[in-house]
């Protein structure tokens, strides 16, 4: 892909999600021959965009794209729609990030590991100074459990890969599950339909799933008590998959040994939310796909799609 003329607007409240001097040395190093504009907030974007045929950013509205006369291709970090929406009239080529897995996959592996090896115990343990070593035998391995993923897009998949590589059984929930039969990461793939079959038989639950009507609430109660009693669930995708009262119902009466939360129905999580209080919750503040390589790999992946053979 040729580009002229470069408009960059990937300013972000959170540090790791910022250019930073090594990224624009790494573009600029690529396209020598490119204009490239680097701005920090949307009144500059909006007055840059008009002569802008690339476009780098976190955020960009419908609106927008009347006054991008020029604009030709434009590329998010982002993996869901939630800040940048697709042109109305099909013009511009929208591409959304597709990286995020690589790092996703070792925070839900952290959580995991949480559970299994009862992380949390050792640092009760620790702070009281206790040497509890003979409580110690419950914990579990991964190669011996059963890990059910729903939603097997590149972020499942890539989560399917590193849990199979720790040995554990993988089947993969995919509302079209065409093509998808014979996929090495997994052991198999399901349709929605026969999830409330395959609950009973898994140790871990993962939710991988995007926002939006399609997937508001499709998680019910009659769900949760299909689940194997003393199961975990995990939700890394978006929060609005099932009711937060019958995911409370669940850890509360025991159903769920626990739970590892990094998405919530709303963010941030209420002060006010029983959830804080659930000694069976681990929670993480939407943060499991922040780490210092983020950008590294979006410009990776950016430099992939336009043709070019550089790395981030």
């Amino acid at each position: 892909m040729k580009i002229s003329n470069l408009l960059i607007h990937l300013h972000n409240s959170v540090d790791a999600f910022s250019l930073k001097p090594r990224h624009i040395d790494q573009i600029r190093a690529m396209l020598p021959d490119t204009r490239i504009t680097i701005v920090e907030d949307n009144h500059t974007f909006l007055e840059q965009l008009p002569e802008a045929d690339c476009v780098l950013t976190w955020t960009f509205k419908s609106g927008w794209y009347a006054g991008a006369t020029n604009l030709k291709a434009l590329f998010t970090p982002a993996a869901g729609h939630d800040w940048v929406a697709e042109d109305p009239a099909g013009n511009v080529r929208t591409f959304y990030g597709s990286f995020h897995g690589r790092i996703m996959r070792e925070s839900l592996l952290a959580m995991m590991l949480y559970f299994n090896r009862q992380i949390g115990k050792s640092l009760a343990d620790q702070n009281s100074k206790t040497w509890g070593r003979l409580d110690y035998s419950g914990c579990v391995a991964l190669f011996s459990q059963k890990v059910l993923i729903v939603g097997f897009g590149a972020l499942g998949r890539s989560m399917a890969e590193l849990l199979k590589a720790f040995g554990a059984h993988v089947t993969a929930v995919k509302r079209d599950t065409r093509g998808f039969a014979d996929n090495p990461v997994v052991d198999r793939v399901i349709a929605f339909n026969e999830l409330e079959d395959e609950l009973p038989h898994a140790d871990h639950v993962v939710f991988v799933l995007p926002g939006g009507a399609g997937t508001d609430g499709i998680f019910t109660s009659r769900h949760f008590n299909a689940m194997k009693p003393g199961a975990y669930l995990y939700n890394l995708g978006r929060g609005n998959c099932y009711g937060e009262e019958d995911l409370l119902s669940a850890l509360q009466s025991g159903r769920l040994a626990g739970a590892g939360l990094d998405v919530f129905a709303e963010e941030p999580l209420s002060r006010t939310s029983p959830l804080w209080e659930q000694p069976n919750v681990l929670i993480t503040p939407h943060s499991s796909a922040i780490s210092r390589e983020y950008l590294d790999l979006f410009i990776q992946e950016w430099f992939g799609m336009i043709g070019m053979r550089g790395r981030a």
